[in-house]
């Protein structure tokens, strides 16, 4: 096996600073390539990637996402979405909204989570930073943000199971926390 696979393994952080510099085409189609090829249960593949780029464009969908939190009588976000300086994107220029037709699959939410830590380890492969965002989904069925998300080529029928945010690192990269120990048992 090679140490280099590892070594990412073991070095990727989530990042939340970003430079302002876009993420190269080509970086971008190796990302959503991982997705593609991440297991899936009974091999169905069931996401849809809709690849957004610009921060203009990122800065509508955060408006929009907190605008949409505000209107919700609940949501798990309102509080996290709703504070002072709030991005959906930590200000990186590229982001990957994974989601699917909640039918798709009876392993619909993992098949999703697989995809999205392909492309999190594959932006680290490249020297990319990325970041976990699970906001979207808890929004996805609010009226106004549904209409948004339809626009931005998210299909009608699908429910959002996670996003990331890609980029250039600005400054370093957090060092790893140990690992937790009583985690492993092998019978």
């Amino acid at each position: 096996m090679s140490e280099e696979f590892f070594n990412i393994l073991r070095t990727r952080r989530s990042i939340r600073s970003f430079l302002p510099k876009p993420v190269p085409d080509a970086s971008l189609e190796k990302i959503v390539e991982a997705g593609l090829y991440a297991p899936s249960g009974m091999n169905r593949q069931p996401w849809h990637f809709t690849v957004l780029t610009g921060l203009e464009r990122l800065e509508r969908v955060t408006a929009e996402l907190k605008a949409a939190v505000a209107r919700m009588p609940e949501n798990r976000y309102k509080d996290f979405v709703g504070a002072a300086g709030y991005t959906v994107n930590y200000h990186a220029p590229a982001f990957i909204i994974v989601s699917a037709a909640a039918d798709a699959s009876n392993t619909v939410t993992e098949d999703c989570a697989l995809a999205l830590g392909n492309m999190f380890l594959a932006a680290h492969a490249l020297g990319l930073g990325s970041c976990w965002i699970n906001q979207l989904g808890s929004a996805c069925a609010e009226p106004g943000f549904r209409a948004l998300l339809t626009e931005l080529g998210v299909p009608p029928k699908n429910h959002v199971y996670g996003a990331g945010t890609f980029g250039f690192i600005q400054g370093e990269a957090p060092a790893a926390l140990p690992r937790k120990n009583g985690r492993v048992h092998y019978a």
